[in-house]
């Protein structure tokens, strides 16, 4: 009796411990397939860009600038802008990178680090499905020693790598280099405004190379990745800083009658609102 006692316990034994081995493996059966439910990427918009993206509040704008706290072009202050906007309208959540005084080849907050951000935060995933990368007019004035075809050269060669770094990290996303919206009025730029016609017309053709050498370091960047470039000249052709009051979309130094907005020389909030249907709709 004895022994057959030993065998019934040693039998119950085994029985238990595959019982324990069946329930450790469903265990991690249902571990496996949870996981990539729990930890799936977010569907997003991610923004890169300087001030004129960003768009920050004046007071913070300036409180950060004075105190250099995101001088390493991270964390930076942002508005409603129309990257959020354009978000908001194509329902996809936004991670917003852009930071005031964005370049690529000056002293200064570096794109580079706005996307080793976006990258190390998983901002940038698989399932990001737009990109808006706005920069370039930092770089001008910054380098005024470049012939025009020096900037837009080394432009592309700082920006690029950037760029495909944004492809390898979000490589469903839809790309766009989205250039800035008109400015000035040729060679002209409408600084004072205090009722609904400009108070001057200032000629300033520096700033109109500026103003096209970013629109075609931008375009040159598009080539070279092979990504989308947004060309919003042409729809804000009668809309730039000389347009009367209910028409601009670009505040003036002295501005009175731009309505809401953020910063002086910078898209005012119809502006932002413009700028993003016409991207919701590309």
């Amino acid at each position: 009796m004895s022994g057959n006692t030993n065998v019934s316990e040693e039998s119950k034994a085994k029985e238990l411990k595959k019982l324990r081995t069946l329930l450790a493996a469903a265990l991690m059966a249902l571990t496996v397939v949870a996981a990539p439910t729990a930890s799936a990427a977010e569907r997003n918009l991610v923004a890169f860009g300087d001030s004129l993206l960003a768009d920050p509040s004046a007071d913070i704008y300036l409180s950060t600038r004075v105190t250099s706290s995101t001088a390493n072009g991270a964390n930076c202050p942002s508005g409603n802008n129309y990257a959020k906007r354009t978000g908001a309208k194509l329902g996809l959540r936004v991670r917003d990178h852009s930071c005031s005084g964005a370049v690529s080849m000056s002293p200064g907050p570096q794109i580079s680090t706005q996307v080793s951000t976006a990258i190390r935060t998983g901002s940038l995933n698989p399932s990001t499905q737009r990109v808006i990368f706005t920069s370039g007019f930092n770089d001008t004035y910054n380098n005024r020693n470049l012939t025009r075809q020096q900037l837009r050269d080394r432009f592309v060669r700082t920006t690029a790598p950037q760029i495909e770094r944004i492809k390898r990290a979000a490589p469903n996303a839809r790309i766009q280099i989205v250039g800035y919206p008109t400015i000035g009025s040729g060679n002209y730029y409408c600084l004072v405004h205090v009722s609904s016609r400009p108070s001057d017309t200032t000629l300033l053709p520096e700033v109109r190379s500026w103003e096209d050498s970013a629109q075609w370091m931008q375009v040159d960047l598009a080539r070279a990745t092979g990504t989308e470039f947004v060309d919003l000249k042409g729809a804000t052709r009668n809309n730039g800083m000389c347009a009367n009051a209910s028409q601009r979309y670009f505040a003036g130094l002295i501005d009175f009658t731009a309505g809401d907005g953020n910063l002086p020389i910078h898209v005012n909030a119809r502006g932002h609102e413009a700028l993003a249907s016409i991207l919701a709709r590309t």
